[in-house]
């Protein structure tokens, strides 16, 4: 039974795709990220506009903010000075982690020389929301001032309204994130946190006891899973902290026995499973340095398939510590690196594992709700879906949007435009982008700001790359199946819960080419959105239609933005992805159709 709350609270992830959260009686009713305000992705610093909406949506409903929550306890001043994310280049990266700064910081060389270029780096003159550049350079690394500097700010900006305000740890913020905001708190439970870095730690174990009482019972800040997986990202010419995904798409096409001879001479030595931690083994001083060397001249693909054999053997070992010594088969996990659907695909089946639970987007942007979470604990509620930021049409009217469609000419608009004539659309191998209500929190589109086509038809994944999307060739696109009809093509035998595309499935092999445009193309395994009908009832009722056509009950799901730009977010971002992609066809609300006239 849940003892409902009644108070206010406002979570605040500064970090890594920073966010914001507000959460009223025990429900989350508003969680949003800084880059879908200032369209810039993954953003790293203090996310303003996030709180700015929070603290209308309290005023609007007159709710006086209880207490604040910031959700780490050791942001320095320096990372938020410079958050090197956000302009680095590939070289840049190999300079950070190489020759000029780590190299040099490992044998306890000076730095200066590289803090000074990168203080002097015109590419990071933003300076935004926080007078970061007015601060002294000695503050740089001093905790007390770095949190200083985010009350005082956060004071100002409320208007004083907000004077409880608390810094929160880390990984406690991931566990609470992860355990609360499920559907289901089972007792006997394993919560677990895997992340790159977090308040001095990357990985944690939490029991919930038969009577639900939660407790750490082992902490971790040698598990370098997370770092040797953004290394090996940097090595194979992409960038770190982001482009870690295409490393995980590119694994499955190396053939099993060349990636473990990888992962047997590169990877396997480097950490090891102790009770319930992951800690180092032989692990070099300089991982960049020994990752670079070790892999030289062996395939990009190889070396993709051994990090990932690198990472789900660690984990797998771990999971089973874990079960034989506490007797849990009900798992929880967070953090970044609960990111990685493949990984999760191989823990669900694990033979001792009975339920397992990856809520959205397990990264730092999830903190905010985690801090939420944690404070209310068994007083808050699982939210009920995940459509938690803006409307599509949040600061402006349908009678704007009407006008600015009839003043365009190579747009024809139809009005009243059923779901039943949308399915008819995508039946006939059309390519719909979708946006309705409220933007879906996180890194997955989930049928509010999705570009939407027929699983069947293979061809679409060339076309809309062509139209939009731009994705490296072996990357798969994603799939929402209603869960009524899940079964009859995903191998889900132990009924594992994966609302929000966070768990990789096998597909049922004669259902195979039905779906196959929204399934990894070398192993046909599937990341789907398992649609439940309460959580998104006009998307449930488009793929119904559809169903009714082709008896498909599912459609290849893909987000709605440009090439390296964040989910559209309200109705300007939507029609400038749609204005400067080739997408024809456009779907507002359920009722308006816009297309494009050559």
């Amino acid at each position: 039974m849940i003892t409902t709350s009644k108070k206010t609270i406002l979570g605040i992830s500064v970090s890594h795709n920073a966010s914001a959260c507000l959460m009223h009686e025990g429900e989350v009713i508003a969680c949003l990220q800084e880059e879908r305000f200032i369209n810039k992705k993954n953003f790293f610093g203090y996310p303003k506009k996030s709180i700015d909406f929070c603290l209308d949506i309290a005023r609007q409903r007159k709710l006086n903010i209880d207490k604040a929550i910031f959700t780490s306890k050791k942001r320095y001043i320096y990372d938020l000075k410079y958050p090197i994310g956000h302009f680095y280049s590939i070289k840049d990266f190999h300079d950070h982690y190489g020759k000029k700064f780590y190299e040099r910081k490992i044998k306890n060389l000076s730095t200066k020389k590289y803090y000074t270029q990168l203080k002097n780096d015109k590419r990071n003159q933003e300076n935004l929301y926080l007078s970061l550049k007015n601060i002294p350079d000695k503050h740089d690394f001093n905790l007390k001032k770095a949190r200083e500097l985010q009350t005082n700010f956060l004071i100002k900006q409320s208007k004083g309204e907000i004077n409880n305000i608390e810094f929160f740890d880390h990984h406690s913020c991931h566990i609470a994130y992860a355990y609360f905001s499920s559907r289901k708190r089972l007792k006997n439970s394993a919560i677990i946190t895997i992340d790159s870095q977090g308040d001095g730690l990357n990985q944690t174990v939490w029991i919930c006891d038969r009577n639900k009482k939660i407790r750490k019972i082992s902490e971790s800040s040698e598990c370098d899973i997370a770092r040797t997986y953004k290394l090996t990202t940097l090595l194979l010419k992409m960038k770190p902290d982001e482009h870690e995904y295409k490393v995980m798409g590119l694994a499955p096409y190396s053939k099993n026995e060349y990636s473990r001879k990888v992962y047997e001479r590169v990877y396997k030595n480097l950490l090891q499973v102790k009770g319930s931690k992951i800690v180092h083994k032989n692990r070099p001083k300089d991982l960049y340095k020994y990752l670079i060397k070790s892999t030289s001249g062996e395939r990009f693909d190889n070396i993709a398939g051994g990090v990932q054999i690198f990472v789900e053997e660690l984990v797998a070992k771990l999971f089973l510590n874990i079960y034989k010594k506490y007797k849990v088969k009900n798992f929880y996990l967070s953090g970044g690196v609960s990111m990685n659907i493949k990984m999760n695909k191989m823990i669900k089946d694990l033979p001792y594992v009975d339920n397992f639970f990856v809520q959205p987007s397990g990264g730092d942007e999830s903190l905010a709700m985690g801090g939420c979470y944690l404070e209310e604990k068994f007083n808050s509620k699982p939210f009920k879906n995940i459509y938690l930021g803006r409307d599509i049409f949040h600061n402006f009217t349908e009678k704007k949007f009407l006008n600015y469609i009839k003043n365009k000419k190579n747009l024809k608009l139809k009005l009243n435009f059923s779901p039943k004539e949308a399915a008819r659309l995508l039946s006939k191998g059309e390519i719909l982008a979708v946006a309705r209500g409220r933007e879906e929190f996180g890194a997955r589109a989930l049928g509010n700001r999705s570009i939407l086509a027929d699983p069947s038809n293979v061809k679409i994944i060339q076309k809309i790359n062509e139209l939009i999307k731009n994705r490296d060739f072996w990357m798969p696109f994603a799939l929402t199946i209603l869960d009524e009809k899940h079964k009859t093509f995903l191998v889900n035998k132990k009924n594992i819960n994966s609302e929000h595309m966070t768990i990789g499935f096998d597909t049922v092999e004669k259902k195979h080419s039905l779906i196959e445009a929204g399934t990894h193309r070398y192993d046909k395994s599937v990341r789907p959105q398992i649609l439940i009908k309460k959580s998104n009832h006009n998307f449930h009722n488009l793929i119904i239609e559809f169903y009714k056509l082709k008896k498909i009950p599912a459609l290849l799901n893909t987000s709605l933005n440009l090439h390296g730009f964040p989910i559209a977010s309200t109705i300007k971002e939507v029609l400038y992805t749609f204005e400067n992609s080739d997408l024809k066809y456009l779907y507002i609300n359920d009722k308006f159709l816009i297309k494009k006239i050559n």
